[in-house]
């Protein structure tokens, strides 16, 4: 009967975290989601087996009713993410629960918020990558509550979530146990909590972030089934020339940047060697007709080394000068377009997602290249690196005034994936003060503002093209100047904490000897 009810507030819990995607009060549920695992974290005698499996269930749902549209790319990846990003959520608990046996109650809570900082903020970086279910994204669904993300970025929104569940269940408790003191002091900070950062980002909201110059921008959406035709060589030379059409019909002199999606152009080109190609000579004529015109398109390209080949998801550059300028997907998805720790799977190295013939691990390059044309300074961003904020960052820091997120949405279908994917372009917006052209294959390809909010769209699923005048802006955020501060201080305790943790367990089983 106790298990029972300890599954029972998994259960509840992860119910709360599967509403946090809804068209009603979006991303709301997450403000007390916790509250059920950190009860029996801390006011209910739980083993350390049953917290971790109550923990595991609850995250697994969460992730099961969020992201279920990673099952159409692949069952087995989708299986593998859910199946370890929940293990890893449910051992921070297990984590903090190990602290609060030997420091107590409030350095149990402690340790569970920079424990939980320090998780999300490793998966930016480690070879299983999966920051998408950071808990500050899930904010971007409400733009304007989050302002302040231009401080803090997305670890400052994760941070607010778990203080609001550890002093919503304190000021619960306190009721409970009918301790006046404890009540008054509990829900001063809690609504501090609730009303503090809201009021913040309402009142950076109106604020204007820069009165730069405009320019007109035309972004193809070419609308390919990834499945029944991208990747088909025999529809190629169609794909490239009615790609081509569009844009040829649709410019004329006011337009300084055209944007294809990611590899929307079905070319495999040697980097080495890419002068000849018959298709970027098509590209650089449009910007000799054009002068002031500078083209981003998405291809696939590989280099030569040794008896190996090198392939890569690549941005490139082109206006009149006739300099190719390219930037290589730098964050790659994990199983899909990557196989994690490489040097010890080598085996696997070619049983990636089928890119047209190339089942290969795509290669990186580190550097974050911007695309400049005078006073145009472009960060090109590939589909997943538009997840990552820092990196994002490094971009800006290198001189780009605008955000362009070039991607290829379309292997989700009619899923929620569009919008959340899209929900993190609106996050870089407002941590960088910077707007986001986007092109998209099927969609949604748009603009998004300063503060993040989506002012012009093109319909789904339709072969169109938009025209949009896009602002630069050079000021430097608080964010992009400092980095993720609050993960910074996250790690550097977590391991101290975790390490006294030890000691004065190890300690105290010597003294019983």
């Amino acid at each position: 009967m106790k298990k029972l009810q300890t599954y029972t507030y998994a259960l509840f819990s992860g119910l709360l975290f599967a509403l946090t995607w809804n068209n009603i009060l979006p991303a709301v549920s997450l403000f007390v989601a916790f509250i059920p695992l950190l009860y029996l974290l801390n006011y209910k005698k739980t083993d350390t087996h049953s917290l971790f499996i109550s923990s595991f269930s609850a995250f697994f749902i969460w992730h099961l009713f969020t992201v279920w549209w990673i099952y159409k790319s692949s069952i087995p990846g989708f299986i593998s993410v859910i199946t370890i990003n929940s293990f890893f959520m449910a051992m921070i608990l297990v984590l903090a629960n190990f602290v609060k046996r030997v420091y107590g109650k409030f350095a149990g809570y402690w340790a569970f918020a920079v424990f939980w900082l320090s998780f999300e903020n490793i998966h930016y970086y480690w070879d299983l990558q999966w920051p998408f279910m950071n808990l500050g994204n899930w904010l971007g669904q409400v733009p304007v509550w989050i302002q302040w993300y231009e401080y803090t970025g997305v670890s400052g929104g994760t941070l607010w979530i778990l203080l609001v569940n550890i002093f919503l269940l304190e000021s619960y408790m306190a009721f409970r146990e009918e301790n006046s003191k404890s009540i008054i002091i509990n829900l001063v900070i809690t609504l501090f909590l609730l009303l503090f950062p809201t009021g913040t980002s309402f009142s950076l909201f109106p604020q204007k972030c820069g009165s730069n110059p405009e320019f007109n921008a035309l972004i193809i959406q070419p609308n390919i089934n990834p499945y029944t035709e991208k990747y088909n060589t025999n529809l190629f030379k169609k794909q490239i020339t009615e790609q081509l059409q569009m844009a040829e019909t649709n410019l004329d002199s006011s337009i300084r940047l055209l944007i294809f999606p990611e590899t929307s152009l079905p070319l495999y080109l040697n980097k080495n060697n890419l002068k000849n190609n018959p298709v970027l000579n098509s590209l650089k004529k449009l910007s000799e007709k054009y002068p002031k015109l500078s083209v981003i398109a998405g291809i696939y390209t590989y280099r030569i080394t040794g008896s190996d080949t090198l392939y890569y998801n690549t941005a490139i550059f082109i206006n009149k000068d006739g300099n190719y300028t390219m930037h290589d997907k730098s964050k790659l998805v994990p199983g899909v377009e990557r196989t994690p720790f490489i040097r010890f799977l080598n085996v696997f190295k070619n049983m990636n997602v089928n890119f047209g013939g190339i089942n290969a691990s795509l290669h990186t390059n580190n550097e974050q290249t911007v695309f400049a044309n005078k006073d145009l300074k472009i960060a090109p961003l590939i589909c997943y690196e538009s997840v990552f904020g820092t990196y994002t960052t490094q971009f800006v820091e290198n001189g780009a005034n605008i955000l362009a997120v070039i991607t290829n949405d379309a292997w989700w279908g009619d899923t929620p994936a569009y919008e959340q994917i899209l929900m993190h372009s609106k996050l870089r917006a407002i941590e960088t003060r910077r707007q986001v052209i986007r092109a998209a294959n099927t969609g949604i390809s748009g603009l998004i503002d300063e503060k993040g909010k989506l002012t012009e769209q093109l319909p789904l699923n339709q072969k169109s093209v938009l025209k949009i005048k896009i602002k630069t802006n050079i000021r430097t955020t608080f964010f992009v100047a400092h980095g993720d501060i609050i993960s910074r201080i996250s790690i550097f305790t977590a391991i101290i904490l975790l390490l006294a943790s030890f000691v004065k367990k190890k300690a105290k089983m010597s003294n019983k000897f």
